[in-house]
């Protein structure tokens, strides 16, 4: 008996030992790999509001939570191919491809399970739930830079959705929808609304409309133009 339950401690030990040392921490970012210092300092204000690990790191909306008082902005796009083609071609995208073009730039992806860390020159391929995404958005040649940072938290392959929210301590609070509709004649329309607040009236009226309207444009044009290279290559291939 004294044997069993010596052996019961001794794995349950070993066991919670396997799991804290598993854990990524904030300081198993290498800061010198992220080239966008907006995204360095931000890492850094994360540091100090007390997120050690990297499970520590929350969204800032999670199901449920009650939207009527968050201002709504929606876009929408219609791209060629069908709702599949064009679904699977998004969320097997390879992230640093998808958030590298024009006035966005990733510099830093974090992935809470298994636990990864990856920088804006490695492969990340497919999106999944528990990405926490570091982006830079670049405005006025460079004058103004901007750092955003959101998690996926709901992929759908059923609806067609994928939802992701800003994380806790960004300047906007909030979640955006990206949700594919088959609109017929092997075309896929694409509507992305985003829920958002912050703490000022007129960010959310005059700032946030603006610089949300840049990052969505950029991404959508991006992913076109990575879909009709890819489509082109499968083409040439047969």
């Amino acid at each position: 008996m004294r044997i069993t339950l010596k052996c019961l401690i001794l794995t349950v030990f070993t066991c919670f030992q396997l799991h804290t040392y598993g854990q990524l921490t904030l300081e198993d970012i290498n800061l010198d790999q992220i080239h966008q210092k907006k995204i360095r300092k931000y890492v850094e204000c994360q540091k100090k509001d007390g997120k050690c690990q990297i499970c520590d790191i929350h969204p800032s909306w999670n199901s449920g939570m009650d939207l009527s008082s968050f201002r709504k902005n929606e876009m929408n796009f219609v791209l060629n191919g069908s709702i599949q083609e064009i679904w699977k071609g998004y969320v097997s995208s390879n992230l640093s491809k998808s958030w590298n073009e024009g006035k966005i730039s990733m510099g830093l992806l974090l992935r809470k399970f298994p636990g990864n860390i990856f920088y804006h020159q490695d492969q990340a391929m497919g999106v999944d739930t528990g990405q926490v995404y570091f982006l830079n958005l670049r405005i006025m040649l460079g004058i103004l830079n901007i750092p955003v940072a959101f998690e996926i938290i709901s992929l759908d392959p059923e609806s067609k959705t994928i939802k992701f929210s800003y994380i806790e301590g960004n300047k906007s609070l909030g979640v955006q929808q990206v949700k594919f509709i088959d609109a017929g004649g092997e075309r896929t329309e694409i509507e992305h609304i985003s829920y958002f607040k912050s703490d000022s009236r007129f960010r959310d009226k005059w700032l946030y409309p603006f610089f949300h309207r840049i990052l969505v444009n950029d991404f959508h044009r991006n992913m076109k133009r990575l879909l009709n290279q890819e489509h082109i290559l499968i083409a040439s291939a047969h």
